[in-house]
C-alpha cells in the first residue's frame, strides 16, 4: 500500500496537470473564438467549425488528460506498493535470520534430544538436563635419561647398574563422569594404560557419588584414601614431572570402599572412609586373599585464607589474593592377607655386615598393623607457589612368622619419617615457570634424599598443553618408582622431559 506522503504528493500533480491544461487552452488564441483580430479572424473560421464543436472537443481533451492522470497515478501508486512489498520482505528476513540464531529460540522450536559441546572437556547432555557425560583425557610423553652412579648393594658383587636412556608414555588416561538423573548424583570411570600397565587399558577410578549438602557427599567404588596434598594432586597439574620420592614411598594409593566428604563452615573441607586395605584396589571377596579387616582413613583441610588452592601444585591461574591451606590426615590398617600391598623396609645393620649388602628391601605387610600420619600446608599467590609435607608411618608386627618380623627382626614399632618443600615462581605470568624441591625420608636406619629442579613452560596457559623439564639427585632410593622412573638403592643423576598433552 503506498503512503500518505505518495499519495499526497499524486494528488498535488494531479491538480497541477489540470490548471495547467486550463490555462493552456484558455490563454490559446481563438481558443474560445475571439480573437483580437475582431470579425476578420472570425469570418475565417466561421466555416470550419462552431463554437460548441471547439467545446466539444476541449471536453474529449480534458477526459484524455483526466484518464492519463489517473493512468499515470495508478501507475505510481503501483511502483510504491512495489517498493513497500520488497522493504517489508526483507525486514521479514533479517528478523527471521536473528531469531534463527537464537539457540534458545531454536530450541523451542525444534527440541534436540541431546546437547553435544566442549567446556573443558567434550560433553553430551540431555536437553532436559537429566543426564549428562563428560570425556576428558590426558597423556604425557617422556625422555628419561638415568645415571646410576654407585653399587647397588644387594646384588651379589655389588655391581654396577647400567644407566638409562629412553622414552615412554606416561599418565594415558582416559576419564568418563557426569551425572545421572540430578546434578547431585555424579559419577567418575577412568581408565589407564600407559607405558607401567604395559600399554593394556586397566581401571583407574571407578565411583559413584551423591551430594546430600554441601557438608555431606555419599562416595563408593574405588577411591583416593583420604591422604596428603601431593597424592590428591591432579595427575594433569603436577608441578614436576612426577610426584616427590616422599610421596612415592608414602602415598597410600586408591582403594575399594565408601567415603564420606564435605564442607563445614565454608572454611574446612573433611574426607573419612572405610576400604578394603591401602593400595588395595584389585582385592574383592571372590580372592582368598582378601582379609576380614577393613583400613580406616581421614583427612581435613582448613582455608586460613581464600576459598582453597584445589588441586593444583602450581600458581598458574595467578591468584590476585593469597590462598593458604593447612592440612592433616590419618590411615590406620590390620593387614591379616591383604592382596596389593608391600612397604619398603631397612636392612638390619647385623645382616648388612654379615652378608656385606645394605640399603632396603620389600616386604608383604601381611601381619602388621601400620598407622600413618601426615600434615601439609599450601600457599599461592601473583604466580608463587610453596607447598610442605610431612608424612610419619609406624610399622608393628604382630606374627613372629610375619614376612616384616622374619625379614626385619623388629616386632616391636619401627618408624619412618619423611617429607618435602617445593617452591615455584611464574618469571613470565601463565607462561615460564621455575621451581625447586627438596626432600626425602629418615629414621629409617639408610636416609635417602631428593634435590628436584625444574622449568615448566605453558604456551597457551593451561595445563592441557606444557612442556616440562627437571633434573633429580636422588641418594638412595628407598624403593622402586615406575612414576618416578628409579630404582631401589640406587644413587641417581635423572634428567626428564616431558610434554604432556590433555583436554
Amino acid at each position: 500500500m503506498p503512503s500518505n506522503r505518495t499519495l499526497g504528493k499524486t494528488t498535488a500533480m494531479r491538480h497541477l496537470l489540470g490548471k495547467l491544461i486550463c490555462t493552456a487552452l484558455i490563454a490559446a488564441p481563438g481558443a474560445l473564438g475571439t480573437e483580437p483580430d475582431g470579425g476578420r479572424g472570425a469570418e475565417i473560421r466561421a466555416g470550419r467549425s462552431t463554437p460548441q464543436e471547439r467545446l466539444d472537443r476541449l471536453q474529449s481533451a480534458a477526459e484524455l488528460q483526466q484518464r492519463t492522470i489517473v493512468d499515470l497515478e495508478s501507475k505510481i501508486s503501483t511502483a510504491a506498493s512495489e517498493d513497500s512489498e520488497a522493504a517489508r520482505v526483507e525486514e521479514i528476513k533479517r528478523v527471521v535470520l536473528e531469531l534463527l540464531s537464537d539457540g534458545g529460540f531454536r530450541e523451542s522450536l525444534y527440541p534436540d534430544m541431546m546437547e553435544v559441546g566442549y567446556e573443558e572437556g567434550f560433553y553430551l547432555r540431555s536437553s532436559d538436563e537429566t543426564f549428562l557425560l563428560n570425556i576428558t583425557g590426558m597423556m604425557q610423553f617422556r625422555w628419561i635419561g638415568t645415571n646410576r652412579q654407585t653399587d647397588d648393594r644387594r646384588l651379589q658383587g655389588r655391581s654396577k647398574q647400567d644407566d638409562i636412556n629412553g622414552f615412554e608414555m606416561q599418565y594415558v588416561v582416559l576419564n568418563f563422569d557426569g551425572y545421572i538423573h540430578d546434578p547431585k548424583l555424579t559419577y567418575l570411570i577412568s581408565v589407564i594404560g600407559d607405558t607401567d600397565q604395559g600399554h593394556d587399558w586397566q581401571t583407574y577410578y571407578a565411583q559413584v557419588n551423591y551430594e546430600i549438602a554441601e557438608q555431606l557427599t555419599f562416595s563408593a567404588g574405588i577411591l583416593d584414601l583420604p591422604q596428603g596434598f601431593n597424592a590428591l594432586t591432579a595427575d594433569n597439574k603436577q608441578l614436576f614431572v612426577d610426584r616427590s620420592l616422599a610421596e612415592e614411598t608414602f602415598g597410600l594409593g586408591y582403594s575399594i570402599g565408601v567415603a564420606l566428604s564435605g564442607l563445614l563452615f565454608g572454611k574446612l573441607e573433611y574426607a573419612v572412609g572405610v576400604f578394603n586395605g591401602v593400595a588395595n584396589s584389585s582385592d574383592s571377596p571372590s580372592l582368598d586373599q582378601l582379609d576380614t579387616n577393613f583400613a580406616y582413613a581421614a583427612s581435613m583441610i582448613y582455608h586460613i585464607l581464600g576459598d582453597g588452592v584445589g588441586d593444583d601444585e602450581t600458581d598458574l591461574p595467578y591468584s590476585k589474593d593469597p590462598l593458604w591451606d593447612v592440612g592433616m590426615n590419618f590411615a590406620y590398617n590390620d593387614d591379616n592377607g591383604d592382596q596389593d600391598p608391600t612397604f619398603f623396609h631397612t636392612i638390619p645393620d647385623r645382616i648388612r655386615s654379615g652378608r656385606g649388602i645394605g640399603g632396603y628391601g620389600e616386604t608383604d605387610l601381611t601381619g602388621t598393623d601400620y598407622y600413618q600420619f601426615g600434615a601439609h600446608t599450601a600457599f599461592r599467590y601473583r604466580g608463587f607457589s610453596l607447598t610442605g609435607e610431612w608424612y610419619m608411618r609406624t610399622v608393628d608386627g604382630n606374627s613372629e612368622f610375619s614376612e616384616w618380623e622374619m625379614l626385619t627382626g623388629r616386632s616391636g614399632a619401627t618408624h619412618f619419617q619423611g617429607g618435602y618443600v617445593q617452591a615455584s615462581y611464574f618469571i613470565i605470568p601463565k607462561k615460564f615457570e621455575v621451581a625447586a624441591r627438596m626432600g626425602g625420608i629418615w629414621d629409617a636406619g639408610d636416609n635417602g634424599w631428593e634435590y628436584t629442579f625444574g622449568a615448566n613452560y605453558y604456551p597457551f596457559e593451561s595445563h592441557n598443553f606444557k612442556i616440562q623439564a627437571d633434573f633429580t639427585r636422588i641418594e638412595e632410593a628407598p624403593l622402586d618408582s615406575g612414576n618416578g622412573n628409579w630404582f631401589q638403592n640406587d644413587d641417581t643423576n635423572m634428567f626428564r622431559v616431558a610434554v604432556q598433552a590433555a583436554f
